[in-house]
């Protein structure tokens, strides 16, 4: 981390002098480091005898941003950062098999190979949105994993509602919509032993500024901006792990039931009538979720179903929700 922005991540002018006692260096070295800083493209502006000012950005430096969590675990480990990665999974999960602790946070502007369920990959520019993974090992029964991606749906639809002011809906098993557009994804990856959970992985991409929504899908998919004024990222992204601290320890300490009755209250998919694709094929009213999170889908002839994220997609017959 850059200690000078740290230093100017208060939000207050920072005199050259105060700078220079707490990081140890000339104030001539902390000139040319903020000099530095500024071609880099940061807003840091001189004022005087009053010090140096960090200017409005939407940048995602954890130094700007990290002092602000009131987590206990998430981010406050390892948070890594890069302009541009593959995929966000990918990192964590490499950080993990180095040593990486629990609660660390992996993000980046660009990802050029970001993953979906079911093998989907897809590309995200640069600046216009929240892509994160979060690594954790929660203590929960291996057969509970998968309620983690419930855990990350209502954190972010949380953060959404708290920094936006709308709230999106659930669509099961794994996006955030609004108004029948998708904001958000997410995408749990789970390493299990027989009656452990090793880690898990859970990455969400949240478009917030129009640049994230490809011309070709903007029918099915939007962003924040298309629905409220979105603050600046970090600030959705604080919230996020916040709320995803927060929904964690409740499946935790009240278990699925408590997860699994804040998704239902959420979620845009029950009640509607669904298509259902893959393994199983069919048609019929979303009726709700059974105690651990799977999608009960009546059929046509009145036969109630269970529907099982990981091998099929559900699309509104009526709108993407």
């Amino acid at each position: 981390m850059e200690p000078i922005l740290q230093l100017l991540a208060c939000g207050e002018f920072v005199s050259g002098e105060r700078m220079s006692e707490k990081l140890g260096i000339t104030r001539a070295a902390v000139w040319k480091r903020i000099k530095i800083l500024q071609e880099a493209g940061w807003p840091i502006e001189s004022g005087g005898k009053r010090g140096y000012h960090l200017g409005e950005h939407d940048r995602l430096e954890p130094e700007t941003w990290q002092h602000l969590l009131s987590t206990h675990t998430v981010g406050r480990g390892e948070i890594h950062y890069e302009y541009t990665l593959a995929s966000t999974n990918a990192t964590a999960k490499k950080l993990y098999s180095s040593g990486a602790a629990p609660g660390t946070v992996c993000l980046c502007e660009q990802q050029t190979a970001g993953r979906g369920r079911l093998g989907r990959v897809w590309e995200s520019a640069p600046g216009v949105g929240l892509w994160v993974s979060v690594l954790m090992k929660p203590s929960i029964p291996p057969s509970n994993a998968h309620l983690m991606t419930f855990c990350a749906a209502l954190a972010m639809s949380d953060a959404v509602h708290d920094t936006c002011g709308f709230q999106p809906g659930i669509k099961w098993p794994n996006d955030l919509v609004f108004k029948g557009k998708k904001i958000c994804g997410i995408l749990l990856e789970v390493s299990t032993d027989m009656d452990r959970i090793n880690s898990v992985t859970v990455g969400t991409g949240l478009n917030v500024w129009p640049g994230a929504v490809p011309e070709a899908l903007r029918a099915q998919a939007g962003c924040v901006a298309d629905f409220g004024t979105p603050p600046n990222r970090r600030t959705i992204l604080v919230r996020y792990l916040e709320a995803f601290e927060k929904w964690t320890d409740v499946l935790e300490k009240d278990g699925p039931p408590a997860i699994i009755s804040a998704v239902s209250e959420r979620c845009v998919t029950i009640g509607q009538q669904v298509a259902v694709s893959g393994a199983l094929s069919m048609t019929g009213l979303a009726v709700g979720l059974d105690d651990s999170g799977v999608l009960l889908v009546r059929d046509l002839n009145g036969k109630t179903r269970m529907v099982l994220s990981g091998d099929v997609s559900v699309r509104g017959i009526m709108g993407y929700a």
